[in-house]
């Protein structure tokens, strides 16, 4: 499948950080990480049909972030991905460690294109089996080339059940257009459908977005996102993994 055939880049890993539930970075929503406080009760994440991608919509600071690590924590074989545009990468997976039990069983990979290439490519965490590093979020051609990477190696390995979270879109969307940011998700969701991998996806949405209204057509499924009076909510459409109605979490 010419389609893989893309240079893998020398990358190593990066250096151990806990979770600090009183960081700034972290959104209040997930501030209690320990496994039983994020598992979602009502998202049957073994119910996502292979090939899906879900993009997560819904305001800032409302937990999306949240739903992307029980959604790709659902993985079957364990194995799972991330592109992280707005942490670094051993935020992210430390971050996601702290939501799965038996978390040394997983493999892990993390494309980090938050611009801490550098210091991540001269460090090392248990949470990262596989880094890749971008020099920005603009870079989608860089991104798509590494995420491809990982997807070639899922394919060659026959693995079953990858998962792929992105979080987030809103941050390509503020280094480049709209059209290209299209076309990077249109050849992303994709690629992940033909290695029967669930992508998932991560967007802030305010009222009139356009964004939102032009990409959620790239998706299979929406969960849609919001705040409420006891917590955020959320609402699944176009997928049988989820609440119709809207639910809080």
């Amino acid at each position: 499948m010419s389609n893989w055939l893309f240079p893998d880049r020398d990358v190593s890993g990066a250096p151990d950080d806990g979770v600090d539930p009183a960081d700034p970075d972290v959104d209040p929503a997930e501030a209690n990480l320990d496994t039983e406080a994020t598992h979602v009760e009502p998202l049957r994440v073994d119910a996502v049909d292979p090939g899906t991608s879900i993009l997560i919509a819904g305001p800032a600071m409302t937990g999306k972030r949240r739903l992307l690590f029980d959604l790709v924590g659902g993985s079957a074989s364990k194995t799972a991905a991330f592109v992280t545009t707005k942490k670094p990468a051993r935020k992210v997976a430390a971050w996601f460690a702290a939501t799965r039990p038996e978390t040394e069983v997983w493999d892990r990979s993390v494309v980090d294109c938050t611009g801490s290439a550098g210091r991540e490519r001269r460090s090392r965490t248990p949470e990262i089996d596989d880094l890749r590093v971008v020099s920005s979020p603009g870079d989608l051609t860089g991104v798509g080339i590494e995420l491809t990477g990982v997807l070639r190696e899922w394919h060659h390995d026959s693995v079953a059940d990858p998962r792929v979270g992105l979080h987030s879109l809103s941050t390509l969307l503020m280094y480049t257009d709209l059209k290209r940011v299209y076309q990077f998700l249109h050849v992303v969701t994709t690629r992940v459908a033909s290695v029967d991998g669930v992508g998932v996806y991560t967007l802030d949405v305010s009222a009139g977005g356009s964004a939102h209204d032009a990409l959620k057509q790239l998706f299979d499924a929406m969960v849609e996102v919001r705040p409420g009076d006891d917590g955020s909510e959320f609402r699944v459409r176009g997928g049988d993994f989820g609440p119709r109605s809207w639910t809080t979490f």
